[in-house]
């Protein structure tokens, strides 16, 4: 096992240290700009430059492309590999007003295996929603999205000894209303967030499995204080609140509310590091008197450091409690962290590599799962509307409950990407 952290921890500097011998032509202001990073530079000989009708900007980009997995359902006892095709869309529109802002937008994701069909799945969203301007610095927000998602086959919560799986599509309805007020130093903001949660039934190895029990509603309230000291430095504030209430009167004793309170600070040193971190206490509550709370330390932060101008390095950290589909669980506490390296070897060729931890920690004797996960990713922009785009990504179960097997992962894609 310490071979393959090693391995996995190791590949950002790989990739770092093999990339930052190579040339590059002289940058524009823009591109050079304070906060700007290699994935967010523009590019304009090889940004897609849309369509304008009127003050509307309209975006489309179609992706496909091929793949092999060498672990199709990871965890049971006859492993086997596979290869899948896999074809994306994005559709979007975009006003181009000085003051307010309106938009659309619509994706469409779907990958099939070529010998295992029951794996398949098909992923698709549709929303909108706009902002109104009030003065300078303070605005409402307001947004619409229906969500079509899965959970993938290698998640724990639909593991159970070596027995078969499959993706569990998940619908989600979500509105979003949100608001920003600024008073000179100090900057307010505060949203609320529905979302209604409600998951497929699936057939598995002629077994009906209801989902579906575990449908669920949440209201989310978030508040922060952003109080800033010098520019770019500034100390923040925040809280949040959280009710969740599951739509079947057998569920009802998993309802629960959440608090959490957390604080911290804001720190840009000119425009090379940029650093956002908050700590702070959560606390979760349920209906059943039976069921333990949970509750402990809470933190999220960010770092963003450009290395130089061709390379950045990011790292982020987040704990937080989620919900869980696992008969035995209801939540579980989930703590991940993430490195990554974007390197501009080119201006028209991106190399990147990332490692990303996560651990989940289950009550009642339900466990501890820990994965580790690296990902090489080699992008050449051929010209605006035209990209290739090759990944590798390796996935480790380095921790599960006894019962449940460890397991490797490995998956490979190359995939072409074309934009308006």
């Amino acid at each position: 096992m310490p071979h393959r952290l090693a391995w996995i921890a190791g590949l950002p500097a790989l990739l770092l240290g093999a990339a930052e011998g190579s040339a590059q032509s002289s940058f524009s202001p823009e591109a050079t700009a304070r906060g700007v990073t290699v994935m967010t530079r523009q590019r304009p000989d090889y940004d897609p430059a849309g369509i304008r009708a009127g003050n509307v900007r309209l975006d489309a980009a179609l992706e496909g492309g091929v793949g092999y997995d060498s672990n199709l359902v990871p965890g049971i006892s006859n492993q086997r590999s596979g290869a899948f095709a896999e074809e994306t869309l994005s559709l979007g529109a975009q006003t181009t007003w000085t003051r307010h802002a309106l938009g659309l937008s619509a994706s469409q994701a779907t990958r099939q295996y070529f010998q295992d069909s029951d794996l398949n799945w098909n992923d698709w969203s549709v929303g909108g929603g706009g902002r109104y301007d009030i003065g300078r610095a303070s605005n409402i927000r307001l947004r619409y999205d229906h969500v079509r998602s899965h959970i993938d086959v290698d998640n724990y919560d639909l593991q159970d000894g070596n027995s078969g799986r499959v993706p569990v599509p998940v619908d989600t309805d979500i509105v979003q209303l949100a608001g920003t007020a600024a008073f000179n130093r100090l900057e307010l903001g505060s949203s609320v967030e529905y979302r209604r949660i409600r998951y497929q039934d699936v057939t598995v190895n002629g077994q009906r499995d209801t989902v579906s029990s575990n449908d669920y509603s949440t209201v989310l309230g978030e508040f922060t204080a952003d109080y800033s000291l010098l520019p770019g430095r500034s100390v923040i504030g925040l809280v949040r609140l959280q009710d969740i209430t599951y739509e079947r009167s057998e569920q009802r004793g998993r309802d629960s509310f959440t608090w959490e309170a957390q604080g911290g600070v804001r720190y840009d040193a000119n425009g090379l590091v940029r650093v956002r971190l908050l700590v702070g206490y959560r606390n979760r509550d349920y209906d059943e008197p039976g069921l333990k709370s949970l509750s402990g330390p809470a933190f999220e932060g960010e770092v963003s450091w450009a290395v130089t101008q061709l390379t950045t390095l990011t790292f982020t950290a987040q704990r937080s409690i989620e919900e869980s589909i696992r008969e035995s669980s209801v939540s579980y506490t989930r703590t991940a962290a993430r490195a990554r390296v974007d390197h501009e070897l080119l201006r028209n060729v991106i190399l990147s590599g990332e490692v990303r931890a996560e651990r989940r920690k289950y009550p009642q004797e339900g466990g501890t799962v820990s994965d580790g996960i690296a990902l090489a990713e080699a992008r050449y922009l051929i010209n605006r509307n035209l990209a290739l785009v090759a990944t590798y990504q390796h996935t480790e179960r380095l921790e599960a409950p006894e019962g449940i097997r460890e397991y490797g992962r490995d998956q490979v894609m190359l995939r072409l990407r074309m934009a308006l």
